[in-house]
């Protein structure tokens, strides 16, 4: 199982957990919560960047849905699954499902992170981001 695979399990595992633990009443603002807290813990290695990521994905997509009862939907989940790609640096991975502002977000939190970031990590993120015409 890979590293997204399993990011994937989890989030699954998340939302079956939220739904069994509430006698069957599923609360989506509760269990987006825990996936994104999910993300961050995933991303420790990246400090409050993965904190930043998490809580963008959950306030811009999740709290601002149209059909709050049903997130994470399909997109949704892609998304955070963007973002998880970008945590771990993936050149390979589908970022299509990212605009053009949330390249942009990305920038300015692996700028305002960059003094806290691996090396590795902060050229491989950068590149990701030059790639993707976010780089100015």
């Amino acid at each position: 199982m890979t590293t997204i695979d399993k990011f994937l399990s989890d989030i699954q595992r998340t939302i079956k957990h939220d739904r069994a633990n509430n006698g069957g009443h599923y609360d989506a603002k509760r269990a987006c919560t825990q996936i994104a807290k999910l993300f961050e813990n995933n991303n420790r290695n990246l400090g409050a960047l993965a904190v930043s990521i998490g809580d963008y994905w959950l306030n811009t997509y999740i709290l601002a849905s149209q059909d709050l009862a049903n997130e994470p939907s399909e997109e949704n989940t892609e998304r955070i699954k963007a973002f998880q790609n970008f945590s771990d640096c993936d050149e390979e991975a589908d970022y299509s499902i990212l605009t053009a502002d949330d390249w942009e977000t990305l920038r300015d939190f692996v700028d305002d992170a960059a003094e806290d970031l691996p090396l590795d990590s902060l050229q491989a993120m950068m590149n990701l981001i030059l790639q993707n015409g976010a780089l100015s």
